[in-house]
This record gives C-alpha cells, structure tokens and sequence, in this order.
C-alpha cells in the first residue's frame, strides 16, 4: 500500500479512489464513464492515470474475463487522515488537525470511519 507523503494522489487520482471507494472494484470503461465530463479526457487518458496510479500503489489492477478490474489500494481514512493532517501542518501551519467532527457532514464517510479518522489525527497529533 502506498503510505508515502510524496504518493498523495492528484486530483483526478483522488477522484478515481473515490469512485473505487464507492464501487469497491470498476473496470477502466466503467472509471472513464463515471469520471469522463469531469476531466474532460479520452478512454486513453483514463487507461493512462490508472496504469500511473498502479505503479504509485494507489490502486491493484487485476485481469478478469480479458478486462483489467482495479481496485483501491490505499485506505480512505488512513489516506483522508495523512492529507488533513498534511493540510493543517503544511497549508495552515496548525501545531495539530483539526477534529474529525468538522467532517462530520461528509457523504463520503460513515460514523465509524469519522471516529476512525478522529483516532488518526490524534496520532499525527502526538507524533508532531
């Protein structure tokens, strides 16, 4: 799994791990419809992305039925953790994250993934 500051994805990638977050397992034509009017690109394109985010680590690539099936390779907390915390320290200059209750509106995490976040930034918190 990619852990490394320097592998925080685009913001196309983190589109893309979005989706997958969503749908667990897309195939690239199934990516590209989903994602095509947002960015504006080709089939190609979103092949391309997807091939660079497999080498980063961000996602697995697996032949099935003769369709390659991507997959999220990294954690949506742990990621959404490491660049909040990025955030706040880089951006901010905050001696630490905020709470993960101001994500509390989020759509795209459950209560258990808010209190999973929060014990995140805590970490980070301490590690500073």
């Amino acid at each position: 799994m990619s852990e490394k500051p320097s592998d925080n994805p685009t913001k196309p990638e983190l589109a893309i791990l979005k989706l997958l977050w969503r749908g667990k397992v897309m195939n690239a034509r199934q990516i590209h419809t989903q994602i095509a009017d947002d960015f504006d690109w080709s089939y190609s394109t979103v092949r391309t992305v997807l091939e660079r985010m497999t080498e980063k680590g961000l996602v697995s690539k697996t032949p099935r039925d003769g369709v390659n099936i991507y997959e999220a390779q990294i954690g949506k907390v742990a990621l959404l953790g490491r660049m909040i915390a990025d955030f706040s320290k880089r951006v901010l200059e905050l001696d630490g994250a905020p709470a993960a209750a101001f994500f509390a509106d989020s759509k795209l995490l459950s209560e258990d993934e808010l209190d999973e976040l929060e014990a995140i930034l805590r970490k980070e918190e301490k590690e500073r």
